[in-house]
């Protein structure tokens, strides 16, 4: 039996969601796929999966070895890979990010790094919800914000700046906020985490330091599109990455407010679920940092 292979298999059917698409991306032959998984639950005893006639299902066993043996191929890869740095990034790179950065930062260049690394294959996700690595079989996720204790590995690549602005609608209407006190006189559009429900508050740099204000406001967004449709609808203040913002005031469609109390810059990091770089990963993260490095 070639273990390393059937681990492949087995790890791509749960990437990628079903036996079927798990043969078409490793481009071998259905049975195959399905030898590879009994073969797995031959040699190690327990079952791995439950199928339905839609879906497919991870044991608790199944869980297990997943989360354990996608690290362990990956070390195995980049075993050999180590032995031919100069090798061509190739095979599959499951990324997540969030929808600004995606629209507007990576997919314009990404047709560059394509010209330099033609043998991968990206397979994009871009939400503004935190995705689980290891459940969504990701290789890594670029994450904006402070990071909480997770079971991945963390590349810092800078900072993004942020702002405060509102349309001129709202402006007219409400009047624009000279000082942090005024704020309590306006409406937010507020921002969501959506994993655990908790409401982002509001950071301003002041002489004493950061200063955090939760803002009244009567509508909570998770989506950065919805956000920004939002404040052009003029529903309320908003927060937000400088990058995403800027067009909309270079266009006149926002206003700039508070510019004496400046938001604090985010972290911009890649996360990865295990301690050992692959090859792809790597590859990826310094085009990604070249690439966010005018951003900050």
């Amino acid at each position: 039996m070639n273990l390393f292979e059937n681990i492949k298999i087995f790890i791509e059917i749960i990437d990628s969601g079903s036996f079927t698409q798990a043969a078409e991306n490793l481009q071998i032959h259905r049975p195959a796929v399905t030898r590879a998984v009994q073969q797995l639950e031959q040699h190690s005893g327990v079952r791995l999966l439950q199928r339905t006639t839609r879906r497919i299902y991870l044991t608790p066993e199944g869980e297990e070895f997943y989360r354990r043996s996608k690290p362990l191929l990956s070390q195995a890869d980049d075993l050999l890979e180590s032995f031919s740095p100069d090798r061509p990034l190739h095979g599959q790179l499951r990324v997540d990010m969030p929808i600004a950065f995606a629209r507007l930062v990576v997919v314009p260049k990404l047709q560059e790094f394509y010209q330099a690394h033609p043998d991968l294959e990206i397979i994009l996700s871009s939400s503004d919800v935190r995705r689980d690595m290891l459940r969504d079989g990701l290789d890594c996720v670029l994450r904006v914000g402070e990071l909480d204790d997770g079971d991945y590995v963390a590349r810092p690549l800078g900072t993004v700046k942020r702002m405060t602005c509102a349309s001129p609608h709202y402006l007219a209407q409400y009047g624009t906020p000279e000082t942090l006190a005024d704020l309590q006189h306006h409406h937010a559009v507020n921002w969501i985490i959506s994993n655990d429900r908790e409401v982002i508050p509001w950071h301003f740099v002041t002489p004493a330091g950061i200063e955090e204000i939760t803002l009244p406001g009567k509508l909570i967004l998770d989506n950065s599109e919805v956000y920004i449709a939002a404040g052009l609808a003029g529903l309320g203040l908003l927060q937000g990455m400088n990058f995403f913002l800027q067009p909309y005031i270079d266009s006149g469609q926002l206003v700039e407010v508070l510019p004496d109390f400046p938001c604090p810059s985010r972290k911009l990091s890649l996360l990865y679920p295990h301690r050992h770089l692959s090859h792809k990963v790597r590859g990826f993260a310094q085009w990604l940092e070249g690439l966010l490095g005018c951003l900050r």
